[in-house]
Parts: C-alpha cells; sequence; structure tokens
C-alpha cells in the first residue's frame, strides 16, 4: 500500500514539473523571449528608439502566442536619452499572427521629444498598414511638452525644408516663413505643426488658374495605402460649346506642366456633389497628348450629361408636382442657376409698358390662330440684346408672355419656333458675336423656357483630336413621335464632308427633353 502511495506521489511530482516546465516555457516564450527588431536615433545622436518583438508571432514556425486574438502580435518600444532608459511601453498589434517587422512603426524625432507611429494590416491579411497608436515622449523633467523658442523653430523648419526657407515673423500665435512663391504658417505646439503642404499646393493649383483662367484647387485625400495624396480639380464651366473641348486641353496642360511635380494619378472635377474623377495612370507610361485629350473628352461629356440629365428628370419631377398649381417650378428657385447651367423661371405678371408696343421682333412664330409670339429685344449691354417674349394681334404687341425667356443670358434670338400642338416649342439664342448658340426649351406655349443641352459629336481634326463644331442649334422637326433637330456650325465652321458642308443630326423620343447624336447630313451654307 505504501509502495502505491509514494508511486502516485512521485507521478504527480512529475506531472507538476512538466506543467511548470511547460509553463515558463509557455511565459518566456509568449511574454518574455526578445527579439529585436530595428534600432534609430536621432540626428545628434543623442536620442535612441527601440523597437523589439515579445515573444513568438502566431503564426511563426516554433513555439507561438497561444491567446484569445491569435491574429495580434506583441510588440515593445524601448526610448534612450543619453545613453538611460526614460521610456519602456508594450503594445500589441493587429498583424495576422506574423512576426514585427520595420514597417510597423515610423519613428519622428523632434528637439522636444520623440513620435512613435506603431503600424497594423487592419482589418484583413490583404489590407495595407495602417496607423493604430501614437507614442509621444518628452524629454522635460516634467514629461510634459513645454514651448519652444523661436531659435529652436526656425532651425527646425529650415533642416525640415531647406535653407530657401525664410522666417518672417510671428503673428497671433503662429511663425511664418517664406517659401518659394509662398507664405506657410507654424504653430508652437510638440510636432511643430505647419501648413507648408496646403500653401505649397494652393500656390501650384493658384499659378495654374492664373494661366488658364479657370479655377483649380488640389483636393487632399488618402491613397490605398492611407498616405496623404493631393488630386487637382479642375473647374468645368458647363456645357456650353466648346467647353469639352476647352477644358480636356486645360486638364492636358496640367498634366503637362505638374504632374513630374506633384505625381498625382487622376484629376477631379464638377463640383462636390457630383465630384467625378478621370484616372490617368493609363496614359502616363507612353504619354500622348492626343490619347489623353480624347479619354478626357469622352469621359467629361458623358458625366456632364449624365449630371445634367440627373438634375433635369429631377427638375421635371418637381414640375409635375407644381402642376396643379399652374405655375411651371423646378427644383432650382426662381432665378437660381444650377451647376449644369440649367435656369428656371415662372410665368410673367406684370402687364406691358406702353413703349413695347411698337418694338419690332428679331424673330416671331405666327400661331394658327393669326396671333404671333415675338421675341423682342428690350434692352442692350456690351452687344448682346436681352429679350422679352410677346404677343402680337394685327401687327401690334398686346402683352407679355415672358420677361426673361432666355433667362437672363443675353445675345441675338435667331429663331422661334413650335410643334402642332403649339405648346411645346424651342428657340435658339446665339452670342459670342454670333459664333456659339443655345437652344432653349418651353412645354406651356412660352411662359416658361429651360436651356436645354445636346451630346458633343465626335468629330476628328487632322491631329487625331476630336471636336464638336455643331455648335448652332437650327430647324426642329417632328416625324413619326420623334423629333429630328439639325445642328449648325456657325459663321466660323469649316468642317466639310466629301466637300460637302454638313450639319449633325440629333434625335429626341422625349420631344426635345433629351438628344442623341446619330451623323451628319448635308445642308445650306449660311454664311
Amino acid at each position: 500500500m505504501k509502495h502505491h502511495i509514494k508511486t502516485a506521489f512521485m507521478a504527480i511530482g512529475i506531472a507538476a514539473m512538466v506543467f511548470i516546465s511547460f509553463f515558463g516555457w509557455y511565459s518566456y516564450e509568449t511574454d518574455y523571449k526578445v527579439t529585436f527588431i530595428e534600432r534609430k536615433e536621432s540626428s545628434d545622436g543623442r536620442t535612441a528608439v527601440i523597437f523589439q518583438m515579445r515573444g513568438e508571432a502566431a503564426g511563426a514556425s516554433f513555439g507561438g502566442q497561444v491567446s484569445a486574438y491569435p491574429e495580434m502580435t506583441k510588440g515593445r518600444v524601448i526610448v534612450e536619452r543619453d545613453g538611460e532608459k526614460i521610456k519602456t511601453e508594450d503594445f500589441m498589434l493587429f498583424n495576422w499572427g506574423e512576426p514585427l517587422k520595420e514597417d510597423n512603426w515610423e519613428v519622428q524625432f523632434y528637439p522636444a521629444g520623440v513620435e512613435i507611429i506603431l503600424m497594423d494590416y487592419g482589418t484583413d491579411s490583404q489590407s495595407v498598414m495602417k496607423e493604430r497608436e501614437h507614442i509621444e515622449v518628452y524629454y522635460s523633467e516634467s514629461g510634459e511638452f513645454e514651448a519652444y523658442s523661436k531659435e529652436e523653430i526656425v532651425s527646425e523648419i529650415t533642416d525640415r525644408y531647406g535653407d530657401q526657407v525664410v522666417y518672417l515673423e510671428e503673428k497671433d500665435g503662429k511663425y511664418y516663413f517664406q517659401a518659394d512663391g509662398f507664405v506657410f504658417s507654424v504653430i508652437n505646439d510638440f510636432r511643430m505643426t505647419d501648413d507648408y503642404e496646403a500653401s505649397y499646393f494652393g500656390y501650384l493649383a493658384q499659378q495654374f488658374s492664373y494661366g488658364h483662367n479657370r479655377i483649380t484647387e488640389f483636393e487632399k485625400s488618402e491613397d490605398e495605402n492611407g498616405g496623404v495624396v493631393y488630386v487637382p480639380v479642375v473647374e468645368f464651366l458647363g456645357r456650353q460649346p466648346g467647353e469639352v473641348e476647352s477644358f480636356s486641353n486645360a486638364c492636358c496642360d496640367l498634366v503637362e506642366e505638374l504632374q513630374e511635380i506633384v505625381d498625382f494619378d487622376r484629376i477631379g472635377y464638377f463640383e462636390q456633389d457630383n465630384r467625378c474623377y478621370f484616372e490617368l495612370a493609363p496614359y502616363l507610361g507612353n504619354y500622348d497628348r492626343t490619347e489623353l485629350y480624347n479619354a478626357l473628352y469622352r469621359a467629361v461629356e458623358k458625366d456632364s450629361l449624365e449630371v445634367w440629365q440627373d438634375r433635369e428628370s429631377r427638375a421635371d419631377d418637381a414640375a409635375g408636382e407644381e402642376s396643379a398649381s399652374g405655375a411651371y417650378h423646378s427644383s432650382l428657385e426662381e432665378g437660381e442657376t444650377g451647376a449644369d447651367g440649367e435656369t428656371v423661371q415662372e410665368e410673367a405678371s406684370e402687364e406691358m409698358p406702353e413703349e413695347w408696343e411698337s418694338y419690332k421682333a428679331d424673330c416671331f412664330y405666327r400661331k394658327k390662330d393669326g396671333t404671333e409670339l415675338r421675341m423682342v429685344g428690350v434692352d442692350r449691354a456690351a452687344g448682346s440684346s436681352y429679350y422679352v417674349l410677346l404677343k402680337a394681334e394685327g401687327g401690334v404687341n398686346v402683352s407679355v408672355v415672358n420677361r426673361d425667356p432666355y433667362l437672363g443670358h443675353g445675345g441675338a434670338a435667331r429663331w422661334i419656333d413650335f410643334l402642332e400642338g403649339e405648346e411645346i416649342g424651342f428657340s435658339c439664342l446665339s452670342y459670342s458675336g454670333g459664333s456659339l448658340g443655345s437652344l432653349y426649351r418651353t412645354e406651356d406655349g412660352g411662359k416658361s423656357f429651360r436651356e436645354i443641352t445636346y451630346p458633343s459629336a465626335e468629330i476628328k481634326l487632322p491631329d487625331g483630336s476630336l471636336y464638336n463644331p455643331f455648335i448652332m442649334p437650327d430647324q426642329i422637326r417632328e416625324e413619326e413621335g420623334k423629333l429630328y433637330m439639325m445642328a449648325g456650325q456657325g459663321p466660323d465652321g469649316d468642317y466639310y464632308e466629301n466637300g460637302v458642308r454638313v450639319y449633325g443630326l440629333y434625335e429626341s423620343e422625349d420631344m426635345g427633353k433629351n438628344w442623341n447624336y446619330i451623323g451628319t447630313v448635308e445642308g445650306e451654307d449660311y454664311r
């Protein structure tokens, strides 16, 4: 009996020794084993930061961290100052069980201390590294940040951006410096936070804007690696004739002048609510201006049409909701102009001034009842006329139909015409000395109008670049429930096919709200 008891105690002792040995080995592997990763020193050699891994990573071939979070890896940072440890801090990183390496941290040395940025892999093993934690260690005896002197700030900023940076002044708690062409400011905080980058990109955008008469800015965002990037956003001035060509050329200039300096890989356009981006990567490796220009031309043409059609659809929905009141409304307020150039106004109610009775019309439509709808210029400015739409009986203007049919735009009224029912009609206003034209549509007999845009054609110039020569809306006709419009080239147009001057032919299946370009057709040269 005593022999059995002795054997049992020996077994228990052996088991206990095995357990203690395993526990000691486990503790060592998971907490006490230290693997050196990297050491970084400040430029003056006084400060060093040591990066270590504690234990084995869960994915390591030997041992491994056994925990409720196997994707986490343990680490430690040690900060030394003048050979003495002043900070030791343990941490865990989301590293998918892989060993820590140099990519898992960054160090910034400042006159007052050091900043350690810890990086992990985010939410899945395929994602890029993301900032997880910042550790700040101050050199002061109090362990807190103490403000810098002006001399320290000037020295640090000069080291940061080079000798060409010149200190200007201190004002309202900020320190101002002159760089090459622009001024930036510095805050007296631990990092000496400055707006050099934002000011630099603002300066580049301003210079490009001045040179191209087109507002340009750099939008701050993140790339796929979580890094800060600045994307140029170029102003698109609307769908008036020639703008797609002008915009595409400006973007090509932007690439040629700034891409190598700034290294952006896309261009933004349209206002924030409808912001679109054009990816440049396919066109930069073997750069060809015509190829990039044509791609931009097609992209902005497509995107701007979609934006306009979406707004037009919403405006029509709003108009339908208001139709019971007898007035034509849109989602915009009266007289407001949207980003796509769309403007809406309501029926005028004022009486016609007596002097308008004898005013002559620049163009008119004779209705079936013998009355006329006349586009009459009642004001002029900078060589343009501003029109009202009047009703005439017996050759005399008798009443106002619309006080602003062209929505505040001036030019020369070329024509006005209506479909069979005389409710839906169209008019053309030429401008820029008669070389360009805009199309306007009414569906209530002229009491209200909306400017209508139509797609640009893709005609190739001799160098292969695209352009749209059809910039003057001309006659509109109805055939079998569809509308067809001929758009001319204006007096300066010189596009011919087989020696014959041609018009752009457009088709509409919704009574002129939207148009599709379907080709060219011969037309009279009215120049």
